[in-house]
């Protein structure tokens, strides 16, 4: 019997991200994995968008504050499939970008992220410059849809992240408490 990422042909498990591994390797001295920066980043959240989905306060913009004062990598992803066999979601990246998070994410939910979708986003801090090396890197290597200029890469860039970093994320503890919500009258 096919497990469900097998019948619809699709990576659950273990992404290939060998050509921009090989290349960061050829350039950098110490180089961060494609699978540390999409799999594996510090910030990874559901960010709602949409004014009807919104709980309370619990706005793009609280979600957001949690990265205030930041700079880094950062990638915004829309939900691809999901494995019941082997428990992941597996992500497609739509957008690749760089500097305070916070503020350019705000930005793309206002003038690219079509409300009917759910957005998730990861984000790394680094230094710009790196952060800079890092997103033409992978403009190079993956296509991204909302990434109109510098992008000549060809391939699709996948996650596959396991359902609690897919469903809690990793700063809901930060979020719920910057909220002023103290009970459901709330709502």
């Amino acid at each position: 019997m096919m497990t469900s990422c097998e019948d619809h042909n699709f990576p659950c498990q273990n992404p290939d991200y060998g050509d921009f591994d090989k290349i960061a390797a050829t350039e950098l001295a110490k180089p961060i994995a494609a699978n540390v920066l999409v799999n594996e980043s510090e910030f990874c959240m559901m960010i709602p968008v949409n004014e009807d989905w919104v709980i309370g306060d619990l706005n793009h913009s609280l979600f957001l504050k949690t990265l205030r004062g930041q700079s880094g990598l950062y990638h915004l992803w829309v939900d691809y499939e999901a494995c019941g066999d082997h428990g992941t979601h597996t992500m497609v990246c739509a957008y690749v970008g760089k500097g305070p998070p916070e503020n350019r994410v705000a930005s793309h939910i206002k003038t690219k992220w079509p409300r009917s979708s759910f957005l998730y986003a990861t984000f790394t801090p680094m230094e710009n410059r790196l952060a800079k090396y890092y997103e033409q890197l992978f403009l190079d290597t993956y296509n991204f849809h909302l990434n109109k200029s510098e992008n000549s890469g060809e391939k699709t860039l996948y996650a596959v992240w396991d359902s609690e970093r897919y469903i809690i994320g990793t700063h809901a503890n930060e979020v719920s408490g910057l909220s002023k919500m103290q009970d459901f009258d709330y709502w």
